[in-house]
């Protein structure tokens, strides 16, 4: 028994000290995919979203060909496409008291915004030496520019998204990834809420 004590307490260990081993990596990514109607998330069709992301990754833990990784992300340059475009103005209305606030449809355009995602999580799996898949979760906020996706939601929204990838390249340089993402806007019914999702397809690069 003690030798099997000594035997988990030094993979441990050993485990623990290859993940302080593991430097900061910031990388670079940016891509788009068409909005998506869910049954259970809701959502809009026919419109885009583009997603460029500053991303900071730190692997916590390794075992073998597994790993770990904590990420955050910030998110300069957020667009969503065909969202309505409004003008409202307040009018005297002679029967009450109070005035009208009137608002006038001005067609539609894109909506810019900018983000933030600091919790995420993603586990990784090496098929070669250099080559290896991940799936990854995150979560944040977003805010734009207008209400999105309609003139009744609100502009400051939360976003999550899921997907997984492939990344290339060595694990102590540089390295690209290709990755996909299920993303999710939703203002968290503190508004008209009928959410927005998209497919969005992205390519990166990672700094070590």
């Amino acid at each position: 028994m003690p030798s099997a004590h000594a035997g988990i307490l030094a993979l441990v260990v050993s485990t623990a000290a290859t993940a302080q081993s593991r430097r900061w990596e910031i990388g670079l990514a940016a891509g788009g995919g068409p909005s998506v109607v869910t049954a259970s998330l809701g959502g809009v069709s026919d419109r885009q979203l583009f997603v460029t992301s500053v991303v900071i990754t730190r692997p916590f833990l390794r075992w073998g060909r597994l790993s770990a990784s904590y990420f955050g992300e910030v998110m300069p340059v957020v667009v969503a496409t065909k969202v309505p475009k409004f003008r409202g103005s307040w009018g005297y209305n002679p029967s009450h008291t109070d005035s009208t606030f009137f608002v006038f449809p001005l067609g539609d355009g894109p909506d810019p915004g900018a983000g933030i995602a600091p919790v995420g999580l993603r586990l990784a799996f090496q098929l070669g030496p250099r080559v290896s898949v991940f799936a990854e979760g995150n979560g944040g906020g977003v805010a734009f520019v207008r209400a999105m996706p309609e003139p009744a939601a609100r502009s400051l929204n939360f976003l999550g998204s899921a997907g997984a990838g492939l990344r290339f390249g060595s694990r102590d340089r540089r390295s690209f990834i290709i990755g996909y993402r299920f993303v999710h806007v939703s203002n968290a019914n503190t508004a008209a809420n009928p959410g927005f999702n998209a497919h969005v397809f992205y390519l990166g690069i990672t700094f070590h």
